[in-house]
């Protein structure tokens, strides 16, 4: 890629741009209409998963939607490549394996960001990878 940077998007944030919390998902809006955002196809298929079996989305729905993500976003494919790094993540920084294929992800797409609400907020991976929770200033303003 680039010298643009990039940031990549966990689950969680594709799963408020169809929340209810309308202060979660005015954020999560934003971050996925932004220039240079990066998804994996392991984001896509967790993001399926909890429409379907937590929201009651049915596949038709599901489908309109996740169009929509693609067509805002980068789709990186998971690769046997993503799941060593994966595994290396992982053993490194004590993260599920789940969510080390998340970083690797993001790591193999030279993101400067991860926004995720599930990790561990400003904590650098591989020295140019910082999670960021972008919900923590909307707390700070309840």
């Amino acid at each position: 890629m680039n010298d643009d940077k990039y940031a990549f998007l966990d689950t969680n944030i594709l799963i408020y741009t169809v929340s209810n919390d309308v202060a979660k998902k005015q954020r999560a809006i934003e971050l996925l209409g932004t220039k240079n955002v990066v998804i994996s196809t392991q984001i896509i298929s967790e993001s399926i998963n909890v429409m379907h079996r937590k929201l009651n989305y049915d596949y038709s729905q599901i489908r309109s939607i996740t169009d929509k993500f693609i067509e805002n976003a980068i789709l990186s494919p998971i690769t046997y490549d993503t799941i060593s790094y994966a595994l290396k993540i992982a053993e490194i920084y004590g993260y599920s394996y789940y969510d080390s294929q998340v970083i690797a992800s993001a790591l193999e797409n030279d993101c400067t960001i991860l926004y995720s609400e599930d990790m561990q907020h400003e904590q650098k991976i591989e020295t140019h990878l910082k999670i960021v929770n972008p919900f923590l200033s909307l707390h700070a303003r309840a």
